[in-house]
């Protein structure tokens, strides 16, 4: 028992079912990426169980978020809200972005400040001084 309620447990094997059956579960958040057993299907129908797969929880999740996000446009928007504004926030991907400024970043800094900076007054050679080290 992860909390008074919650379980959490390895995949449910049909000798697992009369267990199951006594904690009086109402759902079950099923982590697999492999589609869910028709025999567990057919136990989890008799007892009236919902069963929520990963990527149904994140779309039922995702649905939500863009909901309210378009939602909160169009009352901050008022009469200047369109359909296209609307569009760009639902398809918007957030990874793209993240890639851009990465990029910005890295070629300012990079081109800006070495990371490592060499130094000998002796010889032609480069040798790290640990004094001088600027690490960004």
């Amino acid at each position: 028992m992860v909390e008074d309620g919650i379980y959490r447990s390895s995949f449910p094997q049909p000798s697992n079912f009369s267990f199951l059956e006594a904690l009086n579960l109402r759902s079950i958040v099923y982590l697999c990426p492999e589609p869910y057993p028709q025999q567990n299907w057919s136990f989890l129908s008799r007892k009236d169980l919902i069963v929520s797969t990963v990527r149904d929880t994140i779309l039922k999740a995702v649905k939500v978020l863009i909901a309210s996000v378009s939602e909160e446009y169009k009352q901050f928007a008022g009469a200047k809200s369109t359909t296209t504004d609307l569009k760009f926030i639902e398809t918007f991907d957030v990874l793209t972005l993240r890639q851009g400024l990465n990029s910005i970043i890295y070629q300012y800094f990079a081109s800006k400040k070495p990371r490592f900076k060499y130094i000998d007054e002796n010889s032609q050679k480069p040798q790290l001084s640990f004094r001088e080290v600027a690490i960004v």
